[in-house]
């Protein structure tokens, strides 16, 4: 048998993967479980040794495989596609991306797939309040739905706040509402695609403000003057010029961009 998680959310991806060694220690025992990193691109000796032994304690085999996509695709295959009908083993596959065309197979039956997708909008409060209930964080709606917003994106960063939280007792007493939040220096991140917008608004002063704000966020010059590149359909001709100006070496990025937003 394949499992196969994947997706961006790294947090709820490995927490995913430690629930299913869990239970599978739960119901077998530990000898049956192992974990292997593939990252050097080759199904190690050490995992085939794992798969071909036959332990005396235990008969079912769980192999925990994290960057098994560094092993070139054809031959990751040919390892995997014997272990789609295995009864007693299981390969349980742990990648942040989808699998390549040749590794599609990983994503239909009988292997087992799950996508941990970023969560935004009401899934992710949902979530944030999840957790806090799972760390005994007493939160307000006001106060979730503010962590929601100041940590959209970030899932760790999102828990090891609450882990901070878990220890902290508003002095009422009661929920931890937005307000006493105040004090932990939190602030919710400007909304990327609205300033990237704002960089080309018609007046002066909007377009210098988005674009200042990018900056303090610290998002390179280069980054900004490449998205803007692709999305300012009018402007694409004096881009390409910019572009050539700074690789001449005539300007930095910053400096286009400013001159571009000032003109």
């Amino acid at each position: 048998m394949i499992i196969f998680l994947y997706g961006p959310d790294d947090y709820r991806r490995q927490q995913k993967k430690r629930e299913l060694a869990a239970e599978f220690v739960k119901k077998r025992s530990a000898a049956g479980l192992e974990f292997f990193d593939l990252e050097r691109g080759a199904v190690s000796e050490d995992l085939l040794a794992f798969l071909e032994n036959q332990s005396i304690f235990e008969e079912a085999k769980l192999a925990v495989v994290e960057h098994a996509f560094e092993v070139p695709a054809a031959a990751l295959a040919k390892f995997l596609k014997p272990f789609l009908a295995a009864k007693n083993t299981t390969l349980l596959l742990v990648e942040k991306d989808k699998p390549v065309k040749a590794l599609a197979f990983l994503l239909e039956k009988p292997a087992v797939a799950q996508k941990f997708e970023t969560l935004a909008g009401v899934p992710w409060t949902g979530f944030v309040k999840a957790e806090a209930k799972q760390r005994e964080v007493k939160l307000t709606d006001a106060a979730a739905e503010f962590l929601a917003a100041v940590y959209q994106g970030d899932t760790w960063g999102l828990v090891t706040e609450l882990d901070k939280l878990s220890g902290f007792i508003p002095s009422t007493g009661k929920a931890i509402d937005k307000k006493d939040l105040n004090g932990f220096d939190l602030e919710v991140a400007p909304n990327y695609w609205g300033l990237m917008s704002g960089l080309k608004h018609p007046h002066l002063a909007n377009r210098l403000y988005a674009f200042e704000s990018m900056l303090a966020a610290g998002d390179p010059a280069a980054k900004l003057f490449n998205i803007l590149a692709s999305q300012w359909q009018e402007k694409i001709p004096h881009m390409a010029e910019y572009d050539l100006a700074v690789k001449s070496g005539k300007v930095d990025y910053e400096e286009a961009l400013v001159d571009l937003l000032t003109s």
